[in-house]
């Protein structure tokens, strides 16, 4: 048990780290600033917009889990404070096996989507009736504003 929730959190804390590769790749420093954010929502409201609606009503129909995502998130922002070099060492090995996904992904397109069909899954078992997250090409993600 103790195990599971161990793996769970290292996915966790990996899923973070790999939805903030396209935002970390544009600013080598590390996330957005509320000004870089704040510039983004200027030139694409309706992507902001649709972000924050879908954080809220996630957040309305999930609040222990949404507390949850907001604790780890002030954790994993103390960490990095506390240990930079340790943070983009993490950072670069999670870019690196993200680019050996890719490329695993552009040698063979079926077996990818077959893989990712599996983790679609897994996730709803696990997760019982939430949706997984939004299969979306990198381009077109909706980066979240930092709270």
């Amino acid at each position: 048990m103790r195990l599971d929730r161990i793996t769970i959190a290292l996915a966790s804390v990996a899923g973070l780290l790999l939805m903030a590769s396209p935002v970390l790749a544009d600013n080598p420093q590390g996330p957005w600033t509320k000004e870089q954010s704040a510039e983004f929502c200027k030139q694409n409201p309706q992507k902001c917009q649709a972000g924050r609606e879908k954080r809220e009503a996630f957040c309305k129909d999930n609040p222990e889990k949404c507390e949850q995502m907001k604790q780890r998130r002030a954790e994993r922002r103390e960490f990095c404070k506390q240990n930079p070099q340790k943070c983009e060492e993490q950072r670069a090995r999670m870019k690196e096996k993200r680019a050996e996904f890719q490329a695993k992904c552009a040698e063979d397109p079926a077996k990818c989507e077959q893989m990712k069909q599996e983790r679609r899954e897994r996730f709803q078992k696990r997760h019982g009736s939430a949706k997984p997250p939004a299969k979306s090409p990198p381009s077109e993600a909706v980066p979240q504003p930092p709270e």
